[in-house]
């Protein structure tokens, strides 16, 4: 007993104080050790989707070298001070940063063919992009260890589970492309490709291709990004050239769209607008064409989650297409007389420009979808 205070007492106050002194201290040796794993787990996903690009090569030192400078590549957007004439500024640093990656695939691969140049392409972009969220997270890691802030490494921790199930879907995301695969935001494509059919013409424009044909007495023009090569294609240039060819009248547009979780994959929605993503710069472009000639739009989208979206295709998004290519059907039956563009938007990977036969489509084989469907 010590000035009427009991010895448990005394040391439940030793206790309480040494907690408050070392809780952090161990708190930012558990987090550390957190997030060290996690950047090794990372940086070998980087290495192994460059060394996938290095793989189209002869492996020669020299292309090493040059790939892993240009997985450092950048694009500085054009500063918005003034913002007149800022899309057509985005849309020119846009051409020359392709225009760079097409270079670069004729050093890496020169004699590949061009469905696999495109692939290559697709997949150095997602290389790039694996590397750029490295450096930024390893970058917060070192100036958290190098100041002691427990927040930056707390927040780091707080993410660090949602990143990560990016991250890896990117990572599964570059060797679907480097093999040629589809994946979820092909969606688009593939509803256009199952509505061509074998004797339809096809024609070229703007790493596009389009055909004409003639539905229940109604005249369509069906676009979609050339395939089977991995090609998002130039879609503003290209809509907007066949709008003008062909006196269009209304447009329907099939994409890929984000879901809520808690949303069911391949759940299919419709409204109206421009669907498509990115910086905005095509977008703005179609809308802007469309005001002039007060062209009617019908979008129709397929629900997925993000990682869905960049890794292969499963069942459960093809039957989506399968829904939307109904919906796209029933839209054109609602239409009164014009010609009606329709538009299928996202990734051409592993996506002939006509598919007839589905079974072609390789799919994500997935137990657990199987199990649920049973």
């Amino acid at each position: 007993m010590f000035f009427g205070i009991g010895n448990w007492d005394i040391l439940s106050i030793i206790f309480f104080i040494v907690l408050i002194i070392f809780l952090p201290i161990i708190m930012r040796i558990r987090i550390f050790s957190t997030l060290q794993k996690a950047l090794i787990e990372m940086e070998n996903m980087v290495k192994e989707s460059r060394d996938t690009i290095i793989k189209f090569s002869n492996g020669d030192k020299e292309i090493r070298e040059k790939v892993n400078e240009f997985l450092d590549f950048f694009i500085v957007p054009p500063t918005d001070l003034d913002p007149h004439g800022i899309v057509q500024k985005f849309n020119k640093i846009l051409e020359l940063s392709e225009s760079r990656f097409k270079n670069m695939v004729n050093i890496i691969a020169p004699d590949a063919s061009r469905e696999t140049k495109a692939n290559i392409i697709m997949t150095l972009k997602v290389a790039i992009g694996l590397n750029s969220v490295y450096k930024m997270i390893r970058h917060n890691f070192e100036l958290a260890k190098k100041t002691g802030n427990l927040q930056i490494l707390l927040a780091l921790q707080m993410n660090m589970p949602l990143i990560m199930r990016i991250f890896k879907a990117q990572y599964n995301g570059a060797k679907a492309f480097s093999k040629g695969l589809p994946v979820g935001d092909g969606a688009g494509p593939l509803t256009t490709a199952m509505l061509l059919k074998k004797d339809d013409e096809i024609e070229s424009i703007d790493e596009m291709i389009y055909a004409k044909r003639e539905y229940n007495g109604r005249k369509l023009i069906i676009l979609r990004p050339e395939g089977p090569g991995a090609r998002l294609g130039k879609i503003a240039r290209a809509v907007n050239t066949l709008i003008d060819r062909f006196n269009i009248q209304k447009i329907i547009m099939v994409d890929a769209a984000v879901k809520m979780e808690g949303e069911e994959t391949g759940r299919v929605a419709e409204g109206v607008g421009i669907v498509i993503g990115g910086t905005g710069v095509e977008k703005w472009f179609i809308e802007d064409k469309i005001l002039k000639g007060d062209i009617e739009i019908d979008s129709i989208v397929i629900k997925m989650g993000p990682e869905e979206a960049i890794t292969q295709m499963d069942k459960k998004i093809f039957r989506g297409c399968e829904t939307a290519l109904e919906r796209v059907k029933a839209s054109i039956e609602r239409t009164g007389e014009g010609n009606i563009l329709v538009v299928g938007v996202g990734n051409s990977c592993g996506i002939p420009n006509i598919v007839e036969d589905p079974s072609i489509i390789k799919l994500k084989e997935e137990e657990d979808d199987e199990k649920g469907d049973t």
